[in-house]
Protein backbone atom coordinates (compact mmCIF):
# COMPACT_ATOMS: atom_id res chain seq x y z
CA UNK A 1 0.00 0.00 0.00
CA UNK A 2 1.70 3.51 -0.47
CA UNK A 3 1.35 6.47 1.08
CA UNK A 4 -1.53 8.38 -0.70
CA UNK A 5 -3.49 4.81 -0.18
CA UNK A 6 -2.72 4.95 3.59
CA UNK A 7 -3.46 8.81 3.86
CA UNK A 8 -6.83 7.82 2.46
CA UNK A 9 -7.34 5.20 4.51
CA UNK A 10 -6.40 6.68 7.71
CA UNK A 11 -8.48 9.82 7.01
CA UNK A 12 -11.41 7.81 6.43
CA UNK A 13 -11.42 5.56 9.78
CA UNK A 14 -10.57 9.12 11.30
CA UNK A 15 -13.58 10.41 10.02
CA UNK A 16 -15.91 7.14 10.99
CA UNK A 17 -14.46 8.09 14.47
CA UNK A 18 -15.43 11.79 14.41
CA UNK A 19 -18.91 10.51 13.18
CA UNK A 20 -19.17 8.32 16.56
CA UNK A 21 -17.86 10.97 18.69
CA UNK A 22 -20.89 13.37 17.16
CA UNK A 23 -23.60 10.90 17.26
CA UNK A 24 -22.51 9.94 21.41
CA UNK A 25 -22.57 14.14 21.73
CA UNK A 26 -25.93 13.76 19.95
CA UNK A 27 -27.36 11.10 22.10
CA UNK A 28 -26.33 12.96 25.33
CA UNK A 29 -28.34 16.31 23.95
CA UNK A 30 -31.15 14.09 23.13
CA UNK A 31 -30.99 12.47 27.07
CA UNK A 32 -30.87 16.11 28.39
CA UNK A 33 -33.86 17.37 25.62
CA UNK A 34 -35.55 14.13 27.65
CA UNK A 35 -34.92 15.57 31.06
CA UNK A 36 -36.28 18.85 30.20
CA UNK A 37 -38.50 17.74 28.82
CA UNK A 38 -39.14 15.19 32.11
CA UNK A 39 -38.93 18.06 34.27
CA UNK A 40 -41.63 19.98 32.73
CA UNK A 41 -44.13 17.26 32.86
CA UNK A 42 -43.17 16.98 36.33
CA UNK A 43 -43.62 20.55 37.07
CA UNK A 44 -47.11 20.53 35.66
CA UNK A 45 -47.52 17.31 37.88
CA UNK A 46 -47.27 19.32 41.07
CA UNK A 47 -49.22 22.57 40.11
CA UNK A 48 -51.74 20.19 39.44
CA UNK A 49 -51.22 18.23 42.99
CA UNK A 50 -51.05 22.02 44.41
CA UNK A 51 -54.68 23.14 43.15
CA UNK A 52 -56.02 19.05 43.82
CA UNK A 53 -55.05 20.05 47.60
CA UNK A 54 -56.28 23.63 47.78
CA UNK A 55 -59.48 22.21 46.35
CA UNK A 56 -59.57 19.58 48.73
CA UNK A 57 -58.89 22.41 51.83
CA UNK A 58 -61.73 24.36 50.26
CA UNK A 59 -64.04 20.94 50.60
CA UNK A 60 -62.83 20.24 53.95
CA UNK A 61 -64.66 23.32 56.25
CA UNK A 62 -67.42 23.10 53.94
CA UNK A 63 -68.27 19.13 54.86
CA UNK A 64 -69.05 18.63 51.48
CA UNK A 65 -68.44 14.68 51.18
CA UNK A 66 -68.64 14.91 47.25
CA UNK A 67 -64.84 15.86 46.68
CA UNK A 68 -64.93 12.73 44.63
CA UNK A 69 -67.95 14.27 42.44
CA UNK A 70 -66.64 17.60 41.74
CA UNK A 71 -65.80 18.48 37.87
CA UNK A 72 -62.47 20.18 39.07
CA UNK A 73 -61.17 17.96 40.75
CA UNK A 74 -62.04 14.74 38.31
CA UNK A 75 -60.37 16.71 35.52
CA UNK A 76 -57.10 17.35 37.82
CA UNK A 77 -57.13 13.46 38.26
CA UNK A 78 -57.84 13.04 34.83
CA UNK A 79 -54.91 15.13 33.99
CA UNK A 80 -52.57 13.62 36.45
CA UNK A 81 -52.98 10.46 34.68
CA UNK A 82 -52.32 11.66 31.35
CA UNK A 83 -49.11 13.00 32.86
CA UNK A 84 -47.87 9.94 34.43
CA UNK A 85 -48.49 8.11 31.17
CA UNK A 86 -46.64 11.09 29.38
CA UNK A 87 -43.62 10.40 32.16
CA UNK A 88 -43.51 6.69 31.52
CA UNK A 89 -43.07 7.21 27.87
CA UNK A 90 -40.26 10.44 28.13
CA UNK A 91 -38.35 7.39 30.63
CA UNK A 92 -38.64 4.75 28.04
CA UNK A 93 -37.58 7.59 25.31
CA UNK A 94 -34.40 8.15 27.57
CA UNK A 95 -33.70 4.16 28.13
CA UNK A 96 -34.42 3.67 24.54
CA UNK A 97 -31.10 6.35 23.58
CA UNK A 98 -29.06 4.84 26.53
CA UNK A 99 -29.47 1.84 25.18
CA UNK A 100 -28.81 2.48 21.78
CA UNK A 101 -25.77 4.24 23.08
CA UNK A 102 -24.84 1.26 24.68
CA UNK A 103 -25.26 -0.58 21.73
CA UNK A 104 -23.16 1.88 19.27
CA UNK A 105 -19.90 1.70 22.19
CA UNK A 106 -19.79 -2.10 22.05
CA UNK A 107 -20.02 -1.52 18.28
CA UNK A 108 -16.50 0.81 18.49
CA UNK A 109 -14.86 -1.37 21.18
CA UNK A 110 -15.32 -4.48 18.92
CA UNK A 111 -13.38 -2.76 16.21
CA UNK A 112 -9.78 -3.25 16.39
CA UNK A 113 -7.71 -0.49 17.08
CA UNK A 114 -6.27 2.15 14.06
CA UNK A 115 -2.26 2.65 13.90
CA UNK A 116 -1.36 4.69 10.78
CA UNK A 117 2.53 4.83 9.73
Amino acid sequence: MNLWELVKKGAEEGLEVLKDGVWVAGKNGRIWKKKVELASVQDNVRKIFVRLGRLAYEFHPKGEAEFYGNEEVRELIAQIDEFKISVREIEAEMENIRREGRRKASEIQEQPPIFVI
